[in-house]
């Protein structure tokens, strides 16, 4: 009699937890998809002394939105974004320092697949701030550098940083509004490039979703 007992109490508590899990997951959506653009800054930035000035160019990028929710405020984004990077400088040569600086401009393409941490607060008058953490993995699609176009890595590495706005529309549709800087920790190009420099392109954008 005891044992049947226990097994009802277990059994009580199974449903129980089961029910305040659905219940739960009524509450909220707990997967969201939807598309962005996003214009932005391209900044040039160096870690070799013989460029002599950088320049930052105006771009537009567009993708993908992949959220999926543990719970309602924390989740895992993901999805994917064709970035336009761009960026240019003035370098001396080595072998000539006496001459007029060389200029190059860049103009990569890449797909982005972005692997990052969503954390948002309660809604409060339809909005919500929410903040985003993570990895960026880009493969370039094209390039069109004036000089060094066979130089330029195949594969370009990102850190993630968003902070931003959800608005509520209608029902589970909404439009976000966050600023998102992507900082492009390695050299785009090769290791072992023939010149040797050392460029990064690191980007600003402000970034416009449409979630369903």
């Amino acid at each position: 009699m005891k044992y049947f007992l226990e097994m009802k109490k277990i059994l009580f508590l199974i449903i129980l937890t089961i029910t305040l899990s659905i219940n739960g997951l009524a509450q909220y959506k707990p997967f969201q998809f939807g598309l962005n653009v996003s214009p932005g800054l391209n900044m040039t930035n160096t870690r070799w002394e013989g460029i002599v000035e950088t320049e930052n160019y105006v771009s537009f990028n567009w993708g993908f939105i992949g959220n999926f929710y543990f719970v309602e405020n924390y989740g895992f984004s993901t999805g994917f974004n064709i970035m336009n990077q761009k960026g240019g400088y003035y370098y001396v040569d080595d072998n000539h320092s006496f001459s007029e600086p060389n200029h190059c401009k860049i103009e990569n393409q890449y797909f982005e697949i972005p692997l990052s941490l969503t954390m948002r607060t309660e809604v409060f008058n339809d909005f919500r701030i929410f903040s985003n953490i993570g990895y960026g993995l880009e493969f370039c699609l094209d390039s069109d550098s004036s000089l060094f176009k066979d130089e330029i890595k195949k594969v370009r590495n990102g850190l993630i940083l968003k902070l931003g706005v959800e608005y509520n529309v209608y029902k589970s549709s909404c439009v976000t509004v966050a600023v998102k800087y992507n900082d492009n920790f390695s050299n785009i190009y090769k290791k072992h490039n023939s010149f040797k420099h050392n460029i990064t392109l690191n980007s600003l954008c402000l970034e416009i979703g449409f979630i369903f």
